[in-house]
């Protein structure tokens, strides 16, 4: 995952060239709370969430794995 933005309940994750399905298919099998489901394209997923609280908190899980945290949200 390259970069996250959030508008409102939407979250826009930018990949690298042909990567987007791969990341679009492991957000849909986690299973994250507040995570609607998730269009693919080449390199940009477009994901619904329940709420803006909820996209903000799938961004900074994303940001968080992407530095190398530990990712538990907290």
């Amino acid at each position: 995952v390259n970069e996250v933005r959030v508008a409102g309940n939407l979250a826009i994750v930018k990949t690298p060239p042909g990567h987007a399905n791969a990341v679009a298919r492991a957000l849909d099998l986690s299973d994250l709370p507040g995570v609607v489901g998730s269009v693919a394209g080449d390199d940009t997923v477009l994901v619904v969430a329940q709420s803006p609280a909820a996209a903000g908190r799938l961004k900074r899980r994303l940001d968080s794995l992407a530095s190398g945290q530990s990712g538990s949200g907290k």
